[in-house]
């Protein structure tokens, strides 16, 4: 696979590698597979990095457009194809296939491969572990994807696709191999662990959380498997991410060094783009919920100026469109669209959420309390936004948001997971839009009012430059196709 020189993400992580030329940082990922002289310390931070920024970027933009938290607003058109889910095979090639595989998954692929030549078990329980992190991200966005043989190099320029089922059986072994890997008394990474610092207690619950999370988005189409892979790791007593624990990349206030969403959308956009959904908006507003002007800003003129207001999903891509200005209506707020706001990777809300459903579906031999960690969740939620946590015990009296004890299985599964969808706002996009394909939650999202299709998108189309330069290219897969784990109505 061809490498890609980043200059923009390599020059948002070199402060905390301590280098200031942007040739110097992506001299490393010249030849992942062979580097002449780079590290597992030089390396992590830039695979980590490349994650995040796709995360933070182009996979935030889609996934909370999907999602409904964000809408285009009427003073441009840059986010059009997305409410009128009109999406092309170029979209996400270069630009995120592409960084993925030959940028991220190589570079965490030489992690693990030279810390394993050189004795460092914990850098090699890192990169197998980001590994796994990265692959379930590409199965989710586009299903069968390149595997086993994906990261081989020149040696093989015609990687198979191997069925999404397969990999995520393999992730699981990849993930348990990571974790057996970890040993207290090795030498751990400081500071070029962007995300936990080298605590590897806390890239143990990292690991035990993502497993959680493969499991339970089988819970439909292999509910067998899932339960029985969670019986197991309860029985084994796995910790999980806990409050304050979030994983995540940080970033600083500085040219260069900014969070991507802040980057492209307020510096170089200059903010006209994307304004508040009503979907999500509305909801905040009918239950009260605290965090609303963490979500979102008020809007800052016109008649509404001081307000939160939204605008209908796709209403300014539709015909008739008002040509609503962004600064009258309600944007993204302090908490998910600063410049120094970190990209999470899995969150300790998501943690409790994921532990709540699996309770709730009786997977964990009777340990936990499924209101509880339901209401964990939303403390977990506040926590991170910088919201006042004693808010939460009002928020929990609201009809739509009190933990449903007494209902079916499948009704507290949707509080939870609408909750879910709530902590996701802004700031896992992508997690919020996989979630609601996986379980159709919260069932009050509908079509945008510009979609030219009869169904929210379900995968992202397979790049063009696989359909030209992979001799074991699968196929169009439309967009309305829905992935393996998809399946419920």
């Amino acid at each position: 696979m061809k490498t890609y020189k980043k200059c923009m993400l390599a020059a948002a992580f070199a402060t905390s590698l301590g280098l200031t030329a942007c040739e110097d940082f992506l001299d490393i990922n010249d030849d992942p597979n062979n580097p002449p002289s780079s590290t597992p310390a030089l390396t992590l931070p830039a695979g980590q990095g490349e994650v995040a920024y796709i995360l933070g970027n182009q996979f935030q933009f889609l996934g909370n457009f999907f999602a409904q938290h964000w809408t285009q607003s009427g003073g441009a058109n840059q986010y059009c194809d997305l409410e009128l889910y009109q999406m092309t095979s170029s979209d996400y090639d270069t630009r995120v296939w592409a960084e993925l595989y030959a940028g991220a998954l190589n570079d965490f692929r030489y992690v693990a491969d030279q810390a394993t030549e050189t004795n460092s078990p914990n850098y090699a329980a890192i990169g197998q572990i980001m590994q796994a992190y990265t692959f379930q991200v590409i199965t989710d966005a586009w299903g069968d994807v390149p595997y086993t043989s994906a990261l081989e190099g020149l040696t093989n320029l015609n990687p198979e696709y191997q069925s999404q089922e397969e990999i995520y059986t393999n992730l699981i072994v990849l993930l348990n191999e990571a974790i057996a890997k970890i040993d207290a008394d090795a030498p751990v990474p400081a500071s070029d662990d962007l995300i936990f610092g080298g605590d590897m207690n806390l890239w143990r619950k990292f690991a035990n959380t993502l497993k959680l999370r493969i499991y339970l988005r089988q819970a439909y189409v292999r509910p067998d498997v899932a339960q029985a892979g969670i019986q197991e790791m309860y029985t084994a007593g796995a910790e999980f991410l806990g409050m304050g624990e979030t994983a995540d990349v940080p970033f600083a206030n500085q040219t260069q060094n900014r969070n991507p969403f802040f980057q492209t959308q307020v510096t170089f956009r200059g903010g006209v783009d994307v304004v508040a959904s009503n979907t999500a908006l509305t909801y905040l507003q009918t239950t009260g919920d605290p965090r609303l002007d963490n979500f979102y800003a008020p809007a800052q003129t016109g008649a509404n100026a001081g307000t939160f207001v939204g605008v209908d999903q796709g209403t300014e891509c539709a015909p008739g469109r008002t040509g609503e200005q962004a600064n009258t209506i309600s944007k993204p707020g302090p908490s998910v669209a600063s410049a120094t706001t970190a990209v999470p990777l899995l969150t300790a809300a998501e943690s409790y959420f994921l532990q709540a459903e699996a309770v709730a579906r009786g997977w964990t031999n009777g340990v936990g309390v499924p209101s509880d960690l339901y209401a964990q969740g939303i403390r977990a939620s506040f926590d991170y936004v910088g919201d006042n946590v004693a808010g939460v015990d009002a928020l929990l009296q609201q009809p739509d948001v009190a933990y449903p004890a007494g209902g079916t299985v499948e009704a507290q599964v949707e509080r939870i997971i609408t909750q879910k969808w709530i902590s996701f706002n802004g700031t896992q996009g992508f997690e919020a839009w996989t979630e609601y394909r996986r379980t159709g939650y919260p069932s009050f999202i509908e079509l945008s009012a510009a979609a030219s299709e009869s169904v929210i998108p379900k995968r992202i189309l397979y790049p063009n430059t696989e359909s030209i330069r992979n001799q074991n290219y699968p196929g169009l897969k439309e967009l309305s196709v829905a992935v393996w784990w998809d399946v419920k109505d």
